[in-house]
């Protein structure tokens, strides 16, 4: 069986990076592994869980609660990477779940988690034969899933199987009584999910500068934007360009992603040949 680890870089992460696991406590000795230096901060329901002896040694911040229940009070924004397999299968309230969840992850961050997938051949089997034994978790199809992100805010979802059958055949029969099989979906039991707080594009411009930056920059866009003394904002802006050096490429993805009317921008820009003398 995968799990959600596959989708953090090959080889692991060096760099120190923040990471949260919600009830995924299992993996954490696996991600220690991958991610020696990061800070990793881990929450669970059970007890119990922060004295295994599997997960000693491995200098993890626990916080014992529900949040299902209890609200998570790290800052916001906190994490680079949230890992929480059950969000979607054991919670009470999935866009809740989510945009809590989501909260915490940074601009440039991600989050994990799987679910059992509704579509699966088996569980279509078992509801041919009048039997349902799904009691204390939720099924999911791929597509409620896409909706469900894209409901609370999160950008670029990727799925990854993470338990599929391995012959064809009776995935076959229920492609023929007209179920569609895209990506293996009638054999897939447990699919794996990333998703992302930004799009790849916007990540990298988040990556690049620190926040307080990038909302002067798009304040100072703005008001040349909607002619709000245009003058004195474009003199703003290239003093501030000098000073942090930003560069021509990064400006025009940024004025491409931050203003409604780029072309009004560009055009204002080009008249004062300002984006060539960057």
């Amino acid at each position: 069986m995968r799990d959600v680890l596959e989708f953090l870089p090959a080889g692991g992460i060096k760099q120190k990076v923040d990471i949260l696991t919600v009830d995924t406590s299992r993996l954490l000795p696996k991600l220690r592994k991958l991610c020696p230096y990061a800070r990793i901060t881990a929450v669970t329901r059970l007890e119990e869980v922060p004295e295994l002896p599997p997960l000693q040694g491995l200098e993890v911040d626990w916080h014992v609660l529900d949040h299902r229940k209890e609200q998570l009070t790290f800052p916001e924004e906190a994490f680079d990477y949230v890992l929480a397999e059950e969000a979607l299968t054991t919670c009470y309230e999935p866009y809740l779940e989510l945009m809590a969840l989501g909260k915490l992850v940074k601009g440039t961050g991600e989050l994990f988690t799987r679910f059992y997938n509704v579509r699966y051949q088996g569980v279509l089997e078992a509801l041919r034969q009048g039997e349902f034994n799904y009691r204390a978790e939720h099924l999911w199809a791929k597509a409620e899933v896409v909706r469900l992100m894209d409901d609370t805010l999160f950008k670029e979802v990727a799925f990854a199987p993470g338990e599929q059958d391995g012959g064809e055949e009776d995935e076959k029969a229920w492609a023929e009584l007209g179920f569609d099989d895209f990506s293996r979906d009638l054999a897939t039991s447990v699919w794996l999910v990333r998703v992302c707080r930004s799009t790849a594009a916007v990540a990298n411009l988040k990556s690049l500068y620190s926040p307080e930056l990038r909302r002067r920059l798009a304040f100072l866009l703005h008001r040349v934007e909607y002619d709000i003394d245009p003058e004195a904002s474009f003199r703003e802006l290239q003093e501030l360009c000098r000073e942090e050096q930003i560069f021509p490429d990064y400006l025009e993805d940024f004025i491409g992603e931050a203003c409604a009317h780029p072309k009004k921008v560009f055009s204002f820009l080009s008249s004062r040949n300002f984006l060539n003398n960057l």
